[in-house]
């Protein structure tokens, strides 16, 4: 019997309705349709939840359903080289925040056109790698305490920056300007909160 026919014996030996199961285990209904057509499957710490739903042992819910246990070899291999790349984006967000300090303090200056376009082709890279990995930072997952030690720290680091670039806003004066400038500020900001924010989950990465 494969995975979709057990959710469904399952379910039906306790009479509930796929909406009671999606209750319980705080999901929509239709994940739990999705996982009883053989659409998709649990990822491996819902798994453990259906297993205490229904007093059954992770053993007797995958046995026989040998599609359901590559998937779960394919999704490995897939979140190991994903945290290998996130572990090198981190090594280039560090590149970054080092050009950034070596710009502030004008031991890289930029005197030339051709200097300009290149600083700005560094700033794009280095904006899509903090961005990329701010977006794989488990956010939703943090305490409000944790959000706003973040929001502080980015408050901080954007104060600073200006601070080191004597950077001054003209508003109304100059908007492209204004807004380059203070696209700058934030992804400058962003570099310096995530190297220090994101540590642990590199270190994390590292360890495994």
């Amino acid at each position: 019997m494969n995975f979709a026919d057990k959710m469904k014996l399952y379910r039906r030996q306790k009479g509930w309705t796929q909406q009671d199961v999606a209750e319980r285990l705080l999901i929509s209904r239709k994940t739990i349709s999705s996982w009883e057509n053989g659409r998709s499957y649990p990822d491996i710490f819902m798994l453990v939840q259906i297993s205490d739903l229904y007093h059954v042992s992770l053993d007797d819910l995958l046995r026989e359903d040998h599609e359901m246990i590559n998937n779960y070899k394919e999704e490995h291999k897939t979140s190991v080289h994903k945290q290998r790349l996130l572990s090198v984006l981190y090594f280039i967000n560090i590149a970054g925040c080092i050009y950034f300090l070596l710009q502030s303090s004008g031991i890289v200056y930029i005197d030339s056109e051709k200097w300009q376009i290149i600083n700005y082709i560094l700033l794009g890279l280095f904006s899509l790698n903090i961005l990329y990995l701010i977006s794989q930072s488990k956010w939703e997952l943090m305490s409000w305490k944790r959000k706003i030690k973040i929001l502080i720290t980015l408050l901080i680091f954007t104060i600073l920056v200006m601070k080191l670039d004597s950077l001054v806003f003209h508003v109304g004066k100059n908007d492209l300007q204004d807004f380059i400038t203070g696209f700058m500020v934030a992804m400058k900001s962003f570099a310096f909160t995530g190297l220090i924010w994101l540590f642990p989950q590199f270190k994390e990465r590292r360890a495994k």
